[in-house]
């Protein structure tokens, strides 16, 4: 059993529930106001809080942006002590600027060191003498600024750049005397062009300090959306010979066992525990790698009860058990767990009066607040007072490692990952306070859960068709899209080809990948 031996909590906690701004007193009240919440409801002040820098920036405004992060986190009263975990693009997307491939050659080569620099500097100007950074967070995700590629040579790139940040950044550290910890950050996802990240993209054990995932309970099981595989009535195995089919997602994912068999076997279909011939990065993978590389492990992100998937699964409290239990088990050393409390760009808040969450808002506090309570190391546990009761009769919280799979066939429509944030990302100080983060748009697919249904429907089998579905989803989250680009952008899935598709031998193996944000 993996536990946090800094404090009560069972994992070191952190936090996004939006951003502190000192410049501005009304956004900071509300800022404040936000963590307090979070705080009083996990009944201990979080450790650690996520912030982003802007790749819709040029990369000359990023060390600008890095000292107003800084000032706005070192005067709130709120984060006194509290540790910065700092998503670090590896390309930007400010009009004019070159490719990300050629950012990656760029970084490596040692052309942007003095801004790597100079962001070190900012934080520890401003009191932060340990700071976690996540260069190209969710590479694996092909809307992310940062995506690691398609293609071998452009991983080689991407790889190569984040060596050199790695370097460059503990070289910074140490001249500013702080502490400097790296992570390689994943997305979990059932599907990638990248493929698994970390037979593709992994930097090795010399350049990584932590290995760090960002995971959501949103679902995207494969299958056609009105003929889904029940693996709990099809008696918990692959290929029954007695299967039984749910007629939407909303009734499958009311088995809290299908919710749990997804998350942790994402790519799984009829035949397969990896329908995705490989092209999936799961949580367990991401642990794994943590514990035969001696590294600590982190959830970077992490966040349920949003609802673009269809699944009506506005409040999940099963993700939240599955996720402590996970960890619990895993026998990994856990340096933090962010959660995502914040309804940016997706239906993640549950501390707000509104946001109508009592069950999983129970549960986060249950699994990762303070106190903790035992968690049962078994692979299978049943609920007796069942904070997953009200998403099923059947609340048997067991689910069975199958084993071999009998069939690679996929009949997938497969997955979007987490369709979160716009948001993250409105830094810049503004000249006066009528600014504010800005809400999800209407149009944004990502937060459009009857549109993507719609087209998942409409694109039963093609997984080419899924995958872009799911990076258009994704993008939402990490840039702030015109409302005109996500329509066009939206058009494009729709009206996407299998044809069109080289991305997998798989015959465009079915794929789903998450947002940052």
């Amino acid at each position: 059993m993996s536990q946090n031996t800094a404090g009560a909590t069972p994992f070191p906690l952190g936090v996004f529930v939006g951003n502190p701004n000192y410049f501005d007193s009304n956004e900071e009240a509300s800022f404040e106001a936000n963590f307090n919440a979070f705080s009083t409801l996990m009944k201990t002040t979080p450790q650690f809080l996520d912030q982003y820098g802007d790749e819709r920036k040029p990369i000359s405004d990023w060390v600008g942006q890095s000292t107003w992060n800084a000032e706005s986190m070192a005067q709130s009263p709120v984060l006194k002590g509290v540790t910065p975990v700092i998503g670090l693009p590896m390309a930007s997307t400010a009009a004019g600027s070159e490719t990300p491939d050629q950012f990656y050659k760029d970084f490596a080569a040692g052309k942007y060191d003095s801004v790597l620099t100079n962001m070190v500097k900012a934080w520890a100007d401003n009191g932060f003498t340990t700071q976690i950074w996540r260069p190209g967070w969710e590479m694996n995700i092909s809307t992310m600024p940062s995506y690691a590629g398609d293609d071998a040579a452009t991983r080689a790139d991407w790889v190569k750049a984040f060596q050199h940040i790695y370097t460059v950044l503990h070289t910074a550290g140490t001249a500013e005397g702080v502490n400097i910890e790296v992570a390689w950050n994943p997305g979990v996802t059932n599907y990638s062009n990248a493929g698994n990240v970390i037979q593709s993209a992994y930097p090795g054990d010399k350049y990584v300090d932590i290995i760090a995932a960002d995971v959501y309970g949103d679902v995207f099981p494969y299958g056609s959306s009105t003929h889904i595989y029940d693996w709990d009535k099809s008696g918990q195995v692959l290929d029954s010979s007695k299967p039984v089919y749910d007629s939407s997602v909303k009734q499958w994912a009311s088995d809290p066992v299908n919710l749990q068999r997804y998350y942790t076997y994402p790519a799984s279909n009829q035949w397969s525990l990896d329908g995705s011939d490989g092209h999936a990065t799961t949580l367990q993978q991401l642990i794994d790698l943590a514990k035969s590389s001696g590294k600590p492990f982190a959830i970077a992100e992490t966040g349920a009860g949003n609802t673009h998937d269809g699944a009506g699964l506005t409040d999940n409290p099963t993700f939240v058990k599955w996720l402590s239990d996970t960890l619990h088990q895993s026998g990994v050393n856990v340096s933090f767990v962010n959660v995502w409390d914040s309804n940016s760009g997706g239906s993640y808040g549950f501390t707000g009066s509104t946001d109508n969450k009592p069950l999983e808002a129970a549960a986060w506090t249950k699994y990762f607040g303070d106190p903790p309570v035992s968690t049962s190391t078994s692979t299978s546990t049943t609920s007796s007072t069942s904070l997953d009761s009200h998403v099923a009769d059947n609340n048997t919280a067991s689910v069975s490692h199958a084993t071999a799979p009998q069939s690679a066939t996929t009949q997938s429509t497969g997955a979007v990952e987490t369709a979160r944030d716009s948001f993250h990302f409105d830094f810049a100080p503004p000249a006066t306070s009528s600014s504010s983060t800005p809400s999800p748009t209407a149009g944004v697919i990502g937060n459009n859960a009857s549109a993507f249904q719609a087209h998942a429907d409409a694109n039963t089998g093609s997984q080419d068709n899924v995958a872009m579905a799911r990076d258009a989803a994704h993008s939402n989250l990490t840039a702030l899209a015109s409302e005109a680009q996500t329509t066009a952008a939206h058009d494009a899935v729709t009206g996407h080809s299998t044809d069109a598709a080289a991305e997998s031998a798989h015959n465009a193996a079915l794929h789903s990948s998450f947002f940052t944000f």
